[in-house]
């Protein structure tokens, strides 16, 4: 009598089962890092339309969106809080969120133009992460 067989052995069953739990120690961390790196964008663009909105009310009650020069910035401290280097440019502007990110304003062309820049104070991930002007223009280098 001959015996057939059908089907996969216990062996390779096994492998695939180890090959997936190796993809998915790979996979998981990196996909969780990228969310909260998202959450992190996400406060700085929030935190940055607040500051676009307290410019624009400046300029409709002044005519400018504040005196030109800067940089004008709100750096985060060691406690989570923050320090601005002028409290008279949108001294009601309060950063939002644990995003660790320093907020650089320049307002230019006699008060008319404004950028804003976002940098990010991580460890390893240094640099400009957004950049914004008052035509709306957003820039993610």
């Amino acid at each position: 009598m001959k015996r057939t067989t059908k089907g996969f052995s216990f062996i390779e069953v096994l492998l695939v089962v180890v090959i997936i739990g190796i993809l998915s120690a790979i996979a998981i961390p990196a996909l969780l890092g990228q969310k909260r790196n998202a959450d992190l964008v996400g406060d700085a663009q929030q935190n940055t339309k607040a500051l676009q909105l307290m410019l624009e009310t400046s300029k409709a009650d002044t005519g400018i969106y504040g005196p030109a020069g800067g940089p004008y910035t709100w750096t985060p401290q060691a406690d989570g809080s923050y320090v601005a280097s002028n409290t008279a440019i949108a001294p009601m502007f309060g950063v939002k969120g644990g995003s660790n990110m320093t907020y650089s304003l320049t307002i230019a062309n006699g008060g008319l133009t404004y950028t804003l820049e976002v940098d990010d104070n991580r460890p390893g991930h240094a640099g400009k992460i957004y950049v914004a002007d008052q035509t709306g223009k957003q820039v993610y280098p």
